[in-house]
């Protein structure tokens, strides 16, 4: 009996205190990575509406981390700062040669994590700067970065525009498609045993880089390769040179270009031939 009278009240006890009320658990706060507006200029405002759209900030004032930085190694480029005399101009730049073609939607699936705004890039090989040729567009896993934010974008001629335009879808492709953001089409995956292209087979296997910097090709470089053509002829142009049977021996250059022409305007609405028209 007297080891009953002891064990019911300390089991009481233990009931109470594990019944005790436990503090809220409050969440740790989590500083966002940058702040916008980064100034207090009018195009400013058209920024943050952006963001708060799309999720994607436009960054002029940035560091090299911000830029180079790729998962497991360094661009081969250097940026500068953008020039915040032409951001205005830049804005309207991307949105007339790159966002207009694409649905609000898509750009939300398809944007990425931040937009450089830099007015100028350049490649760096061999440890050397070098300033010739200006860079319009590169990408990474988390941004696209847009080299023409400076003055030099006022006094650029039509067939530079063209370039430009050109760079700038490439390269928004490649970070959505080479990061998941945006599948590739099932059929054009399956369309190319990569294993059997080489210099003398591209054409055959409708194939435009068989190597790009001694390494050879797969489906992205290949996707790449299509989304360059996609974006800088029209498919009447196409008809009257890459189409031709001497260029497309096997018919592959129109196969494949036609799997993802048809892919993207089922799937997601996107015609990508208005592209090369306007």
């Amino acid at each position: 009996m007297k080891l009953r009278t002891l064990v019911y009240p300390l089991i009481a006890l233990l009931m109470v205190v594990g019944c005790k009320k436990e503090a809220a658990i409050i969440p740790d706060t989590i500083t966002p990575e940058y702040s916008l507006p980064q100034g207090n200029h009018p195009y400013d405002t058209q920024i943050v509406d952006f963001y708060h759209t799309y999720g994607c900030y436009m960054l002029y004032k940035f560091t090299e981390k911000d830029f180079n930085w790729n998962i497991s190694n360094k661009l081969s480029y250097v940026a500068d700062q953008g020039d915040e005399n032409y951001i205005a101009p830049a804005l309207v730049a991307l949105d007339k040669y790159l966002f207009k073609y694409y649905s609000s939607d898509f750009l939300k699936k398809a944007l990425p994590y931040k937009i450089i705004l830099s007015s100028r890039i350049r490649e760096v090989t061999n440890d050397n700067d070098t300033l010739a040729t200006p860079v319009n567009s590169v990408s990474t896993f988390s941004h696209f970065a847009f080299g023409r934010a400076g003055s030099s974008l006022t006094g650029m001629a039509e067939d530079e525009l063209k370039v430009m335009k050109v760079d700038l879808h490439r390269e928004f492709w490649m970070q959505a498609v080479s990061f998941g953001k945006i599948p590739l089409p099932p059929t054009f995956v399956r369309a190319t045993n990569y294993d059997d292209v080489y210099s003398w087979t591209a054409k055959a296997n409708g194939v435009f880089y068989p190597t790009v910097d001694g390494v050879a090709a797969d489906v992205y470089t290949d996707f790449e390769g299509y989304i360059n053509v996609i974006a800088s002829k029209t498919v009447e142009e196409l008809e009257q040179s890459l189409f031709k049977p001497a260029n497309d021996p096997n018919g592959k250059y129109k196969l494949k270009y036609n799997m993802i022409i048809s892919y993207y305007k089922t799937v997601f609405g996107v015609d990508l031939q208005g592209i090369a028209r306007l």
